[in-house]
């Protein structure tokens, strides 16, 4: 996987950039600030938690976001603005009402249909996202909405026309952020390691890496391909920066699995604080963490009924193959746990 690093502005840079512009807009916000400033604050501050794999960052966002929507409630950006919020933080419901509310007060058909078909493809509608997605794509072929496209098709094992749409929307970036590149690297990672092929996961994230090296979940991904792959040096050496760099629970669960491989002691301590972390996030956003939560309490957090329970929390939101799958798992789990129970 070859990247022109050239044509970006360099990685490193555009997050100061993108951090100073926040500074910014804070101080602003301080004196006496605008509805749009408010959301472009907003929105810049979400992008950043995105890219750090901050939880501060999008708690600030939404913060900050609700603070615009007060001003003006009942306006179609306002209601938009609330769905898009709602969706991030997997409340289909209510954001798939939002948006029916923001498209009779007149907001743009256009965009409306592009988050209708994030919220679809989210809830495993994937036919009818795939006619929003290929018409969005046909109709602007910009590297947003052809990697959307892309990521979809993955999610439906269409994995030939996935990798032609990927490749197609690096062809349409003609920016100069490395932001938008970095984002379809980070999703066709993804997919590549969810496909089970770690070598080409492991080729993308390093292009991610190499144009955005600040990306946490990208190279937390990395560290996952490489723990698959049996590098435990290398997964190390990946994961144990993030415990620092984000407040994500992930990376400390991702670590204390390393550890426990390798028959470190410390690990048991940091899956204790992995769970604590995830537990006071489940308790203010149960939806928006339900998965990974379930994937952690099966595993090395140890909890097989906590992580059924929050399986068929996530299936009641989203009835996916892989919630379906999830939730398969958490409950063989918690199958085998009583049968050794009982067994004793």
């Amino acid at each position: 996987m070859m990247i022109d690093r050239g044509r970006y502005t360099s990685g490193r840079i555009a997050l100061a950039n993108l951090s100073t512009s926040i500074d910014g807009l804070e101080r602003e916000r301080a004196a006496s600030a605008s509805f749009e400033s408010l959301l472009t604050l907003a929105k810049l501050l979400f992008l950043r938690g995105d890219l750090l794999g901050s939880v501060a960052d999008h708690d600030r966002g939404d913060s900050i976001a609700t603070e615009a929507i007060d001003m003006s409630p009942d306006c179609a950006r306002a209601l938009y603005v609330r769905a898009q919020i709602a969706g991030r933080f997997h409340c289909f419901a209510k954001a798939k009402a939002l948006l029916a509310q923001a498209l009779v007060a007149g907001y743009s058909r256009q965009e409306i249909e592009g988050e209708r078909a994030a919220l679809l493809q989210a809830t495993g509608h994937y036919n009818e996202a795939l006619v929003l997605r290929e018409r969005l794509a046909k109709r602007n072929p910009r590297i947003d909405t052809l990697a959307s496209l892309a990521t979809l098709l993955a999610e439906m094992d269409q994995w030939g026309r996935a990798d032609t749409c990927y490749l197609a929307a690096l062809d349409a970036d003609d920016g100069v952020s490395p932001f938008p590149c970095g984002q379809l690297l980070f999703e066709w990672g993804v997919s590549s390691m969810r496909r089970g092929d770690l070598d080409r996961a492991e080729r993308i994230f390093a292009a991610l890496d190499a144009v955005l090296p600040a990306h946490v979940p990208g190279r937390g991904h990395r560290a996952e391909v490489a723990f698959a792959q049996g590098k435990l040096d290398v997964a190390e050496a990946l994961v144990a920066p993030l415990l620092e760099a984000s407040d994500d629970p992930e990376y400390r669960a991702l670590y204390a699995e390393i550890l426990a491989v390798r028959g470190d002691s410390r690990s048991a301590r940091h899956a204790k604080l992995a769970g604590e972390a995830y537990e006071r996030l489940l308790a203010r956003r149960p939806e928006a963490y339900a998965d990974h939560a379930a994937a952690f309490f099966m595993g090395i957090g140890n909890r097989p009924k906590r992580a059924l329970e929050l399986a068929l929390v996530n299936l009641k939101v989203r009835d996916t193959p892989r919630s379906r799958k999830l939730l398969a798992k958490a409950s063989a789990a918690e199958q085998a746990t009583l049968a050794r129970e009982f067994a004793v």
